[in-house]
């Protein structure tokens, strides 16, 4: 059996970054770029007022003091979004709104709590410097500078120095479609009324949510019965996506079609992973596109997706950061596990006094999905070890903030 690591770099092998496309900026957020991004011009474009106040010059107002304002006729005022009606002259200022042009003339602006207007005049009673809360044209950014790279991550931060900049759209890495596809006559929609031997489909919805939290785009392939014909007519669906992922059919009961069906057209890469839980997944090939086929048990199929379909879907949107970080923790309790396997134990850590602690969600079966969804992280015993006592420290991947616990 191959080890996780090598049954995901097998898997990441054949995992091909995606072209790339044009996106308004309003959806871009999330993506990758495939391109450098430069500034058009200058960001601010003007000379503008960093506060309300008032536009002086600064040679004006030097000795200015609370005890001694400078008193200067007020000229008129300037909005923002508006030009200057007049310049500045000396003895002279003009009030002025935060991001209104600087008026010709003006070098400074007194904040307007430093001031007090009466009769067309405004006392100033505080000194300001040459360029005081100025913001200088080109003064975030010059003409050509870059201002993103290509394999960046778009952030809302960035979407608004790209729209700064003057661009309106930006290419970048399109979206995976993924086709999922659920196996098993046993399997019924949610709110289904369920006869004797049916089971309500969770991966269906389970899985579609974990795929999208990605950022790849779910084609739902429907359930297949237990029959090669339909399960065949269903794959072919494959043709119009970028990746496969099925649920069930991979293990070694005479129901189990997905495996036999690869390997009649010589698509296995590799079958069986030493993980617990999801130890059979199988991954290959269906009309030239990658599948990975996941357990139908739903803690082992989540599991599945954590450790091999997100990496694979984020590495097709361009990413780097394939894999979230894993965090150093201590277990609240024995950990017990069959030494040739690494196994991920779903926990609840939390944070006491600057170090992270974790407990166990309870039965860690591969069919209790309520364990996973009391998760906020897995918990990793690595192959070669058998038992990890309670006071132990472990490594774990979370899945969601991890509180502060007060003391």
């Amino acid at each position: 059996m191959l080890s996780v690591a090598g049954a995901r770099d097998r898997i990441l092998a054949k995992a091909r970054v995606l072209e790339a496309k044009s996106l308004d900026l309003g959806t871009a957020l999330g993506r990758v770029l495939a391109e450098d991004v430069k500034a058009a011009g200058p960001v601010p474009p003007f000379p503008n007022s960093a506060m309300d106040g008032y536009a002086v010059r600064a040679s004006d107002v030097e000795r200015a003091s609370p005890s001694e304002p400078a008193r200067l006729r007020v000229l008129g005022e300037v909005r923002a979004g508006y030009p200057p009606a007049q310049s500045v002259a000396p003895g002279t200022a003009i009030r002025i709104m935060t991001g209104a042009t600087i008026p010709d003339g003006a070098d400074a602006v007194v904040r307007v709590e430093d001031t007090s207007e009466a009769d067309g005049t405004v006392d100033i009673r505080a000194a300001v410097g040459l360029g005081t809360s100025v913001r200088r044209a080109g003064s975030d950014l010059e003409p050509g500078d870059v201002i993103a790279r290509a394999g960046q991550l778009v952030t809302p931060g960035l979407i608004g120095v790209i729209a700064a900049a003057g661009r309106g759209s930006v290419r970048c890495i399109r979206r995976p479609v993924v086709l999922l596809l659920t196996t098993g006559d046993e399997l019924r929609d949610a709110g289904e009324a369920l006869e004797p031997g049916q089971i309500t489909n969770t991966n269906r919805y389970s899985l579609r949510a974990a795929i999208e939290e990605t950022g790849a785009l779910v084609q739902d392939g429907g359930v297949a019965r237990d029959d090669r014909e339909d399960l065949t007519a269903r794959l072919e669906q494959a043709r119009r996506v970028d990746l496969v992922v099925s649920t069930g059919g991979v293990s070694m009961g005479a129901y189990d079609l997905v495996r036999p069906l690869l390997e009649d057209r010589d698509a296995v890469d590799f079958w069986q992973v030493a993980l617990r839980p999801g130890k059979p997944l199988a991954f290959g090939s269906i009309h030239g596109v990658p599948l990975i086929g996941l357990p139908g048990n739903p803690v082992s199929a989540l599991v599945g997706v954590e450790l091999f379909v997100r990496p694979a879907l984020l590495k097709m949107q361009g990413r780097t950061d394939l894999l979230r970080p894993r965090v150093a923790a201590i277990t609240d309790e024995p950990l017990s596990s069959p030494p040739h396997l690494e196994q991920y134990f779903r926990g609840i850590a939390r944070s006491e006094s600057g170090k992270v602690r974790v407990r166990l969600t309870g039965d860690q079966g591969s069919h209790v999905l309520r364990s996973m969804a009391e998760a906020n992280c897995l918990v990793i015993v690595p192959p070669g070890v058998g038992e990890i006592p309670a006071g132990a420290g472990v490594e774990i991947i979370p899945l969601a903030p991890i509180a502060e616990v007060p003391t």
